[in-house]
């Protein structure tokens, strides 16, 4: 069977989509047929469509959403019916694609692939609030296009197939729901994590790009009142740099690892195997590939309940989750207990590597997406015929 991997990004490159475009190329390629990749893609729009989005916002004090644009939209139709036409497949995979297939003229059977709905970020995320209009329009328009001429969509958490059902009323029998899975090319085995060194603090690790939408000054506020508590505790904040007010002799900045490069990888991949805990206190989030990468390494996980997380994080399970109003003193507290109870600290710790071991994985995942590829492929065929 032949794969169309129809995006935009570049699937040869580790920093798309936080670098999982290249995962979900890789698993496909591994458990549901051949990959033709159709992209990265260029239309010769971006500049004017971002010179139009900086002109709105000086303007009109507004944003124009140049990702989710008809104009983007119908450039892309124009270059991926190019390809397909030169490159005949069975089956399109279009993940985080919908601006890519909603004006596509193709009678080829779509599996799109999302993390969330327009309708679910708009407002939810800083990048896709105080948008015109007109700019929400196009991209509703859009979103509903690519749900509608999907014959499956595969959404990584609950909170986005809701969305689907309830915004833009997908039919609930072609959305499909199972979590992506921890960037990591060898996983640590049973036994390393298992033999990990120990230590007398709690070693927490905190891993984004934003510091404010992470929320870092949450987890900064942790480590004052673990601090306050008499319990030895270190940060570690991976990808990013916090403003100058937020410095502590006792957290670590390492402000960015690059995936393309194996000593990077290695660095990271040491990280997550010399901490104890994982904090993410993060304010808005479709789903968190850094929580998969954390319970590859057994590490329990303490952040925010919000947006696709909980379909993550089995909260008082592999973790705990807390309401977006709670305090670093909330988490260093709920840190704190677990922390004196080893028993319940290991049981959690063995949850976490469980249930990425069952499910947080991309052989897990490529699995499941090849049975959805290969059911639209075969209804499609059995249609024509």
């Amino acid at each position: 069977m032949k794969i169309g991997f129809l995006t935009a990004h570049d699937a040869t490159n580790r920093k798309s989509w936080s670098g999982i475009i290249h995962y979900l190329a890789e698993s496909l390629a591994k458990h549901a047929g051949e990959i033709i990749l159709l992209g990265p893609a260029n239309t010769g729009r971006e500049a004017s469509l971002q010179k139009w989005d900086r002109r709105c916002r000086a303007y009109f004090g507004k944003a124009y959403d140049a990702q989710h644009s008809l104009y983007q939209s119908a450039g892309y139709a124009g270059v991926f019916n190019y390809r397909l036409n030169k490159n005949p497949v069975d089956v399109i995979f279009a993940p985080v694609a919908s601006t890519e297939i909603a004006l596509l003229k193709t009678s080829i059977p779509i599996v799109y692939l999302s993390d969330a709905t327009f309708a679910a970020i708009n407002g939810y995320y800083t990048e896709f609030s105080d948008l015109l209009a007109i700019s929400k329009m196009e991209a509703n328009y859009i979103e509903r296009q690519a749900i509608r001429k999907a014959t499956s969509v595969i959404y990584p958490s609950q909170w986005a197939a809701d969305s689907a059902t309830q915004d833009y009323g997908a039919d609930a029998k072609k959305i499909f729901t199972f979590p992506m899975g921890a960037n990591l090319d060898e996983p640590p085995t049973d036994g390393k994590v298992a033999t990990k060194s120990k230590s007398q603090s709690i070693r927490l690790l905190f891993v984004g790009v934003d510091w404010l939408r992470k929320g870092g000054p949450v987890a900064f506020e942790t480590l004052r009142v673990l601090e306050q508590l008499n319990i030895p505790a270190t940060l570690t904040v991976v990808g990013c740099v916090p403003p100058a007010e937020f410095a502590h002799p006792k957290m670590t900045v390492i402000p960015f690892l690059n995936r393309n490069i194996p000593s990077e990888r290695q660095q990271l991949f040491d990280l997550y195997l010399n901490s104890d805990l994982f904090i993410l206190p993060t304010r808005a989030e479709c789903m968190g590939i850094v929580f998969c990468e954390a319970a590859a390494f057994g590490l329990p996980v303490f952040a925010s309940d919000t947006g696709g997380v909980p379909s993550v994080v089995e909260n008082n399970c592999t973790g705990q989750l807390f309401p977006l109003d709670a305090t670093g003193a909330d988490y260093a507290n709920a840190i704190a207990a677990l922390w004196r109870e080893p028993l319940r600290l290991e049981t959690m710790m063995k949850a976490s590597r469980e249930r990425f071991k069952n499910q947080l994985n991309w052989d897990a995942w490529g699995k499941q997406a090849a049975s959805v590829i290969h059911n639209a492929a075969n209804k499609h065929l059995k249609n024509i015929t």
